[in-house]
């Protein structure tokens, strides 16, 4: 394979002893060989030049919501992997919504098997209950020897609380990860948006906060009585941020993330109905918005995750209350994160937030990444801060279109991603 000479990078890896250092990167046989001033240009086939540019280990995807099998019209594992690798990224954790649901032992081995020769790491979600609807428990321990990461419901939640006790306390006795997508149903019947006065001036019922945080709350104190580890995903309120800050400082094992569109926009974007706006949990007030760049500082919430949701054009170019939810955001969420980052928390420094997306993500899904330095895998992402990023349609990689950021400038640029022999450049002339 080709090796590489990277001159004039700088390193961000808070566990790296490297970190914080100015100087050139050498890649041979998939692994980091030298790191240093002036290293010698003919020890490697190509030299490229990213001076101002900042490396950090490759990027964990904590949710992403999966296509392939039962809707490759939306994305395929081939084209996610090439979206996962132009945002940066190296893992992926796959929900399980997709058709059939991955609900079963040979469910899991399947997308082991189908994606081990991709560049990218997908780890499958097991459901946690039949078909993510039911009360019926799935085989959860058997998933979990299979190769399952975690159980989720995708973006449905367990509203009967005999359902998720038992299912924090089965998944005690192997060490299982439960994920929460906390939304009492009762109360977003009919609802669309966030409840509040954008949700009164354009006329349409609202979602509460506390559809939300009721069910943080009680997710939290089951996995208090179970003694057991949970990890909240896709919190979005005030009061969420301010229940798992205090189970934290309480010892219970709760981790939990944000979606990163959360973090970059508010309720008042959806006055004009653009239906890619149209998510779950739904935009909220700049209130949450900046409750949630705190949470991320002080470290309540551990990830940003990006809860990549492709939907095809004929279920988001209708009427708002019609449209599917979600939007696409794999391979632009560092740029949403800075975008948002610059709107609603400038205090807080690129080396802190680049943590949320590799470090934080592995730490819930308990992964080992490889760090920078000499002898280590290469994975890792190279991030220009002094470019912008404008998705558009001939670069974008994924079969899906819908998201708001079409052909809008985003700051920051990933310029390059390396994961062990495979590397992806988005600069052509690279």
């Amino acid at each position: 394979m080709q090796s590489y000479l990277l001159k004039n990078i700088q390193i961000s890896d808070k566990r790296s002893a490297l970190n914080g250092q100015l100087g050139d990167l050498g890649i041979k046989d998939g692994k980091i060989h030298a790191f240093g001033i002036d290293l010698s240009e003919a020890d490697y086939d190509k030299t490229i030049d990213f001076s101002e540019c900042i490396a950090t280990p490759a990027f964990v995807d904590v949710r992403c919501n999966s296509s392939e099998p039962g809707y490759e019209h939306r994305e395929t594992l081939k084209s996610l992997n090439n979206c996962a690798m132009a945002g940066g990224y190296s893992t992926v954790a796959l929900l399980p919504n997709c058709q059939p649901t991955r609900q079963t032992k040979s469910d899991i081995e399947f997308l082991v098997n189908q994606t081990s020769a991709y560049p990218v790491k997908f780890l499958p979600m097991g459901a946690i209950t039949r078909d993510l609807k039911t009360d019926d428990m799935c085989e959860l321990y058997d998933m979990k020897k299979s190769g399952a990461v975690a159980f989720a419901n995708a973006n449905y939640s367990i509203g009967n609380i005999g359902t998720m006790s038992r299912a924090l306390q089965y998944s005690k006795s192997f060490e299982g990860l439960i994920y929460s997508f906390c939304e009492q149903q009762e109360l977003t019947q009919g609802a669309y948006v966030a409840e509040g006065t954008v949700a009164v001036s354009l006329g349409l019922k609202g979602i509460p906060q506390m559809a939300e945080y009721l069910q943080v709350q009680r997710d939290i104190e089951l996995a208090d009585y179970h003694q057991t580890s949970l990890h909240i995903s896709k919190i979005s309120t005030e009061k969420s941020v301010e229940y798992i800050r205090q189970a934290k400082a309480q010892g219970i094992q709760v981790t939990c993330d944000v979606a990163v569109m959360n973090l970059a926009l508010t309720d008042e974007t959806i006055m004009d109905f653009d239906s890619n706006l149209k998510l779950t949990p739904p935009l909220r007030q700049a209130n949450d918005v900046k409750a949630l760049w705190e949470g991320l500082i002080d470290g309540t919430i551990d990830a940003i995750c990006t809860d990549h949701h492709p939907q095809e054009i004929e279920r988001k170019n209708v009427e708002f209350e019609y449209a599917a939810n979600g939007a696409i955001s794999l391979q632009i969420a560092l740029s949403l994160a800075i975008e948002g980052r610059n709107r609603f928390c400038t205090k807080m420094d690129d080396d802190t937030l680049l943590s949320k997306f590799n470090y934080g993500g592995a730490e819930v899904l308990r992964l080992n990444i490889p760090s920078i330095a000499i002898g280590s895998e290469a994975s890792f992402t190279l991030i220009n801060p002094h470019k912008q990023t404008i998705l558009n349609r001939k670069n974008n990689l994924s079969e899906s279109a819908n998201t708001y950021y079409m052909d809008k400038p985003l700051p920051y640029c990933i310029e390059a991603t390396f994961l062990n022999k495979n590397s992806l450049f988005n600069i052509n002339h690279y």
